[in-house]
């Protein structure tokens, strides 16, 4: 046993001494870091914010201190740092993280050679936690941007910024995860997870490969309170060049709307996971142009979407009335269906208002689907111990079928569910808005 364990070292240090980027001594990062690192910048911002805390928030701490409720604590000139990456040296454009310069009157760029430059914001997009500043000086360098999708578990990165104020600091680790989402962080997540060291003042910095390319934007490290020690998340790249790309060209993003959500499930009795439609906002582009619930989603304009988050940043990217197309399968068979986004502030528009004396009538634009049709049962109570309860189902919803089938009467309720073999799916309609529920 003890010859194997030592032959085992041996073997992994042989591997990781001769990877090429850590051969002579690490010199194929040393090289790579010498044209990253005039493109990585330190940015300082300054602004006045409101004060806000656990302490601050609790009514009898308030009540102690005299503070009324409606009363804010405001810090003036309160300052954030972080770090960007000069992504355009001829126009001077900068990606950062948008909470490094959030509501700041004076944003300050701190250049490699030791040059201080005012910047403006050009846009930014708070949901993925990305922003485009700008500034203006000769002999800039730039980062081009990698392929993210080409990275896997276990390669090497470098992640360069100013953590803790100490810029041009560069941390050597490997990629540790992908597709990393469900975090809570932003409201569109699928980040790279990377043991590289990162620090407050990281974000908004690079993530590089040996090549030097910007595999992606460093988002940060977990609050120092949830215990995590080499965890790190980066924006990646392929995700935040698209963003940038609008914000420079628009100023902000503005996002088509679908009015639907996914699910993974498993596809009958094999252990194939599909990606089913599981909500379904009333009067939504999906909703009018043929999507149901528990339709299996394969495709988003040809091209295959295996994870929630992948599917809800794929259409995160789409603008409104963009055109897309949803391949589908139903029943056994497959179909492909045209739909056209709406601007999500215009949902309310697929109404039409009609008067009629004193009684105001909302009429949908296109008959509702059965989904949508409250034609079924509603669901007088529900115990919060049940498994309905922690499946999601509440008092008050209307239940519109069970198993695919319609749920109209006590009777036919009952003959669906001493029919069902295993788990059996509810759908609901709750204010306005489609829901499939499986309880076990």
């Amino acid at each position: 046993m003890q010859n194997l364990s030592c032959f085992l070292l041996a073997t992994a240090i042989n591997a990781f001494t001769t990877s090429p980027a850590l051969a002579s001594g690490g010199a194929g990062f040393s090289d790579a870091l010498a044209r990253v690192t005039p493109a990585v910048v330190g940015i300082s911002s300054t602004a006045s914010r409101i004060l806000t805390n656990d302490l601050l928030d609790d009514a009898n701490v308030r009540k102690i201190l005299g503070l009324p409720d409606n009363v804010l604590i405001v810090q003036s000139d309160a300052t954030i740092t972080g770090s960007g990456v000069i992504i355009d040296a001829e126009h001077g454009y900068i990606v950062t993280n948008s909470h490094v310069i959030a509501d700041a009157d004076d944003i300050a760029v701190t250049l490699k050679d030791g040059r201080v430059l005012l910047a403006e914001v050009v846009g930014s997009d708070p949901p993925t936690d990305l922003a485009v500043i700008r500034i203006e000086a000769p002999s800039l360098v730039a980062l081009d941007w990698g392929r993210s999708s080409v990275l896997k578990v276990g390669d090497f990165v470098v992640a360069v910024g100013s953590p803790l104020g100490l810029e041009q600091t560069a941390s050597f680790g490997i990629v540790s995860g992908l597709s990393r989402s469900g975090l809570g962080i932003d409201d569109y997540e699928d980040y790279i997870q990377t043991d590289a060291a990162l620090n407050p003042g990281n974000s908004g910095g690079a993530l590089v490969n040996e090549a030097g390319e910007l595999l992606g934007v460093i988002r940060g490290a977990p609050p120092p309170n949830e215990g995590a020690q080499g965890v790190g998340f980066v924006i990646p790249s392929e995700l935040a060049s698209k963003i940038v790309s609008a914000l420079i060209k628009d100023g902000e993003i503005r996002r088509g709307s679908l009015g639907m959500s996914v699910v993974r499930s498993q596809a009958g009795d094999t252990a194939t996971q599909v990606l089913v439609v599981d909500r379904l906002s009333c009067s939504s582009a999906a909703e009018r142009q043929g999507v149901k619930l528990g339709d299996a989603v394969t495709a988003l304009n040809n091209h295959a979407v295996s994870t929630e988050a992948a599917f809800r940043n794929a259409v995160s990217l789409l603008a409104p009335d963009a055109q897309v197309t949803l391949d589908i399968r139903r029943e056994g068979r497959t179909k492909r269906l045209e739909l056209k986004l709406v601007d999500p502030e215009s949902v309310h528009g697929a109404l039409v208002h009609r008067t009629l004396d004193s009684v105001t009538l909302a009429l949908p634009i296109e008959p509702a689907s059965r989904a949508c049709t409250p034609n079924g049962a509603v669901l007088v109570e529900v115990p919060s111990d049940s498994v309905a309860y922690a499946a999601g189902l509440r008092a008050g919803d209307y239940l519109t079928s069970i198993n695919g089938e319609p749920a109209v009467s006590t009777s036919g309720i009952q003959a669906l569910l001493d029919a069902a073999d295993g788990n059996v799916s509810f759908d609901i309609l709750r204010a306005g808005t489609a829901y499939r529920f499986v309880v076990p």
